[in-house]
């Protein structure tokens, strides 16, 4: 990391503690530019009260402890972190009983507002920058700049327009999915989007987690010069490297994350169904089923769709098949493909993935055009017939992971996010 050491002059704001959050708050911890980081719902395993709540949770066959878990801070201090815990609270017990999903979403929106007004008003004394993520941050950026304080903006995902008329495309051939939740939520479709761009307006740098991300902005017409592109890190890279199936064995392919129309399932399945391989090759899919039933009722039987599993056990998987099949139509990064990477797994993705950015084609994996059932099926073909290429590319796949771990990119964060700074007129 940097050598300097600035004072506590940034105060980080997320709803949630995810992983990449987490690397942005230890990249500023580390640098000593962390004031604080403010947030919804946190596990403190020594609060009364939250042990009380998950007790009373299990009362009602609610497993908050797990939700808890996911929710620890554990890349910084814990003393660091302030939390406004009850709307989300309210929003997870919602969804259990919410079955069409629109109570959840006006919950959730409804606690993103409130958490955007409570660090508005009362968490960014004593910092000089803050930065938070989107749909999360107007009145955030608002009360800053009255302060004179710099505002950094984080967008993890593709711009909202884009994604939806994508999804919208996809409609057409699949109209059981324009259910009465997907009809909601186009009925605010621009209400959101002119809330992100006030976001974005207000602003001095924005970090994007790809080119693929910038783009998107760019195509809706939307200022990117002060955007800065940083790619996430991979995770600690195998010491268990394994070859894969033999020569005799069928070939593993392998699907991890959500089984959904935006991640380009149903074109998987065509694609499959096209080739059909037969007993030369099997398909495992772990991840939460979103496809609808049409699309799943006769599926040939070398497909096994699993639930999800524990991410430890998710990195055996990946070592123990022959490439990960991700034919994303519209991803910020993906970060399936550096999971991958790390476990030595070759990948098959398109150029919707912002992690495709770190995917040579033809050396650690190959990319195919989005969308397109021909190049996917010929993709799986050239891995089938050309298997020991596909082994060579697992030690790429190796190094890829080695040359871009999260500190890498924590590195890279702060550099960017000044470089950023100083070009808007800002010094920390």
């Amino acid at each position: 990391m940097l050598e300097v050491k600035y004072s506590q002059s940034i105060t980080l704001s997320h709803p949630a503690p995810t992983p990449f959050v987490q690397q942005v708050g230890r990249a500023l911890f580390e640098t000593g530019m962390l004031n604080q980081y403010t947030t919804t719902l946190v596990y403190r395993p020594d609060t009364q009260w939250l042990n009380s709540l998950n007790s009373l949770a299990k009362l009602f066959k609610f497993d908050l402890s797990k939700q808890l878990s996911r929710r620890s801070v554990t890349e910084f201090p814990l003393s660091l972190v302030k939390d406004y815990p009850w709307p989300e609270i309210i929003r997870l017990l919602i969804s259990r009983l919410d079955k069409d999903k629109r109570l959840t979403d006006v919950v959730f929106h409804w606690g993103n507002k409130g958490f955007d007004q409570w660090v508005a008003r009362s968490a960014l004394a004593g910092a000089k920058a803050v930065y938070s993520y989107e749909t999360a941050c107007v009145e955030t950026f608002q009360a800053a700049k009255k302060h004179n304080m710099a505002c950094i903006y984080d967008v993890p995902a593709p711009e909202h327009d884009f994604v939806t008329h994508l999804l919208n495309e996809e409609i057409k051939d699949y109209p059981e999915l324009n259910t009465a939740y997907w009809k909601y939520v186009l009925t605010l479709q621009e209400s959101r989007t002119q809330w992100r761009r006030q976001e974005w307006e207000l602003a001095d740098v924005v970090i994007a987690n790809s080119e693929f991300t910038k783009a998107s902005y760019a195509t809706a017409g939307l200022d990117v010069a002060k955007v800065r592109v940083v790619p996430y890190g991979a995770p600690p890279i195998t010491s268990e490297v394994s070859q894969g199936s033999s020569e005799t064995e069928s070939m593993r392919f392998f699907w991890a994350g959500t089984f959904s129309i935006r991640k380009g399932a149903h074109y998987l399945l065509k694609a499959w169904k096209k080739l059909q391989p037969g007993s030369s090759a099997r398909l495992d899919v772990f991840g939460a089923l979103a496809l609808p039933n049409s699309l799943i009722h006769d599926l040939p039987r070398e497909i096994k769709i699993s639930g999800t599993v524990p991410r430890s056990e998710l990195y055996e998987l990946y070592r123990q098949a022959d490439v990960l099949v991700f034919p994303t139509l519209c991803d910020g990064f993906g970060m399936v493909v550096t999971e991958a990477f790390a476990q030595g797994l070759p990948v098959i993705t398109t150029s919707r993935a912002g992690a495709a950015d770190l995917v040579k084609h033809g050396v650690n994996g190959l990319i195919i055009p989005a969308g397109d059932v021909e190049a996917l099926a010929e993709a799986l073909e050239w891995c089938l017939t050309h298997r020991q290429e596909l082994k060579a590319m697992r030690q790429a796949a190796l190094e890829t992971a080695a040359s871009w771990q999260w500190s890498d990119y924590r590195r890279t964060l702060i550099e960017k996010m000044l470089d950023g700074l100083e070009t808007a007129g800002y010094t920390l």
